[in-house]
């Protein structure tokens, strides 16, 4: 809950300091490939676009069916390098299985994403890794697909796919509320 709370506190702190193009919340189903375990993810994400860039914050917490947490803080900047296709790094950590003790660690990211209108839809991909700088580290690439429709002015729904690679292998589900400002 403690970390559910400091997250909910960058994100109004980054909505109202660098007023947000958008602010928002999913819900993943998830089921780990390689031993079988489902979780429940919630994301909080915002974003900003700022002189050309794209700037967003993600914080991610999944539970465990059978008990157990892990929390994890991702720091992205981004920029159109090919029209439509958006390149971006970032730095991320995770806090580990439960918060255990040297469980944590920090690592890099980089990746790309696109998206175009389908009718009233909005059709977006994309694909992103880690860039571990200790071994030890699980390494993870995750692609990832879905659809926004849009409620109100400024609110959207969506739609999401994503399947994780490598030492991480999951699959998800996911619905989510976006609010854009």
């Amino acid at each position: 809950m403690k970390k559910t709370l400091i997250a909910l506190s960058m994100i109004a702190a980054f909505s109202s300091a660098s007023a947000a193009n958008f602010v928002s919340f999913d819900v993943d189903q998830v089921k780990d490939t390689r031993n079988g375990a489902n979780s429940t993810a919630q994301y909080f994400r915002a974003g900003k676009d700022i002189a050309g860039m794209n700037l967003g914050v993600q914080v991610r917490t999944a539970v465990f069916d059978k008990g157990g947490m892990l929390n994890s803080v991702e720091v992205t900047a981004g920029k159109d390098i090919v029209k439509g296709i958006n390149s971006f790094v970032g730095v991320g950590y995770d806090n580990g299985f439960n918060g255990k003790v040297n469980g944590d660690f920090t690592y890099g990211l980089v990746g790309a994403s696109t998206g175009m209108p389908v009718g009233p839809a909005w059709a977006f991909a994309g694909a992103k890794t880690r860039v571990n700088w200790d071994d030890n580290n699980p390494k993870q690439t995750v692609a990832f697909l879905g659809a926004s429709l849009p409620l109100a002015k400024h609110a959207s729904a969506s739609v999401s796919m994503s399947r994780s690679y490598q030492d991480i292998t999951e699959k998800a589900v996911g619905v989510g509320l976006r609010l854009s400002f």
